[in-house]
């Protein structure tokens, strides 16, 4: 009874998975697995009430003790509740072991269960166990990489993809710099050739005005000499009127003697010929007139040909600026072309470079597959390994190997179909 009790509690400080695996390999001779799904179920949630060690702890409080108990739908109040764990090995309510429970809950004889065989070729399962952990393993791992990988593969292939368009656009790019450089180049060399027609035509208006001033100057100068002539003409004409004027003003208001004086004086005055100087008048201002005419001429022409050579100079003017323009433009699109040109070589090389490494993807993604076909075999050769000794373990044990392949079973649900997992249920 001791040993048996003292079995018990060893029994009870094993993790819950190993204590379920104890339980299962003593009901397999009356139930074999007609209930082992439940008790994988009640391991989860055991583990889950389980809050400092979770899957690795051996039991549970008196208050998530009595949670089991209503996630069963089976309420027990405390003092039922222990009542019953009593019944079933328990001493001590701090913490009670899963087996107590699950000795209660199956509604087994507790020497029964401690007394139950736990299988024969304890070696072999062992081994084989063993063997699963690791397999199981490697296929996680082959699978994430494998998954991984595609990923990789799949963003490679995006990235080719991005550069071969940042490629094509460069180069679209650099093409229509081409054709803009080639254009201003073009502008540059029209614009260059309208600067030097406007040149010589600013030159050659430069010059007629330069003419038409000349010609300006003459004529006026021609005029302005019968001018002054005629100025001088009138001017000893208004002297002797104004002489005369004098004369009468004086006869007036003069003594007798300075009024005959002035009465001789204004005679002789009235005896003068005035013939000439009225002919040198006439032949003046019909001189003058004739000479106006020239200058007018000329004037007009000396505007004309300066307003020909200022429009000829803006014209100079603003053809000048224009080539500078085109220059300006020219050596912009030149960068642009230089630039487009160096976008271009970066885009190609983004591409080779996406390329290769989308090769790389694509060959990591080859052999992770590869490595996930292998783990595949060699967790089937483990499980077949498993069943050999589940044969040679001759009814007992029986428990332990079902716990191993429900474990296989679950990873498997968590892997793609394609890469040898489940389907979900």
């Amino acid at each position: 009874m001791a040993e048996d009790l003292e079995q018990l509690k060893t029994i009870g400080q094993k993790k819950f998975q190993d204590q379920a695996v104890w339980m299962l390999n003593a009901m397999w001779f009356k139930e074999k697995d007609a209930r082992a799904e439940e008790l994988w179920s009640l391991v989860s949630l055991f583990a889950s009430l389980e809050q400092e060690n979770g899957k690795e702890g051996c039991g549970l409080d008196g208050v998530n003790m009595h949670r089991v108990f209503e996630k069963l739908n089976a309420q027990q109040t405390f003092q039922e509740m222990r009542n019953h764990m009593r019944k079933v090995g328990v001493t001590s309510f701090k913490k009670i072991s899963m087996i107590n429970f699950l000795i209660f809950h199956f509604g087994y004889d507790w020497k029964e269960v401690v007394n139950a065989p736990q299988g024969g070729n304890i070696e072999g399962i062992e081994k084989a166990k063993k063997m699963l952990e690791d397999v199981t393993i490697a296929l996680e791992s082959a699978t994430k990489k494998a998954e991984e990988s595609k990923a990789a593969a799949e963003e490679s292939r995006k990235k080719t993809a991005e550069a071969k368009s940042a490629a094509t656009e460069a180069t679209k790019k650099a093409e229509e710099s081409k054709e803009k450089a080639e254009e201003a180049a073009k502008k540059v060399e029209e614009a260059d050739q309208t600067a030097k027609v406007a040149s010589e035509a600013a030159d050659v208006a430069k010059k007629d005005e330069d003419v038409a001033i000349a010609r300006q100057k003459e004529a006026q100068a021609a005029e302005d000499e019968v001018t002054k002539a005629l100025n001088e003409v009138k001017s000893q004409e208004d002297a002797k009127e104004n002489k005369k004027v004098a004369l009468k003003k004086k006869i007036e208001t003069a003594g007798l003697v300075a009024k005959n004086a002035a009465i001789q004086e204004l005679a002789k005055l009235e005896d003068e010929d005035d013939l000439p100087l009225r002919r040198a008048k006439m032949t003046l201002e019909a001189a003058q007139r004739k000479a106006a005419k020239p200058v007018k001429i000329a004037t007009e022409a000396r505007e004309k040909a300066s307003a020909t050579a200022q429009q000829a100079l803006d014209a100079k003017n603003a053809a000048d600026e224009a080539k500078a323009q085109a220059e300006e433009a020219q050596q912009q699109a030149e960068n642009a072309l230089k630039a487009s040109n160096e976008a271009k070589a970066q885009a190609e090389e983004a591409q080779a470079q996406s390329e290769e490494a989308e090769k790389q993807a694509e060959e990591a993604a080859q052999a992770a597959e590869e490595a996930v076909q292998d783990a595949n075999n060699k967790v089937a050769e483990a499980e077949a390994y498993l069943e050999e000794q589940k044969k040679k373990a001759e009814g007992s044990g029986q428990g332990a190997i079902w716990f191993m392949q429900r474990e296989v079973t679950e990873k498997k649900k968590f892997m793609p179909v394609r890469k040898g997992g489940i389907v979900k249920k």
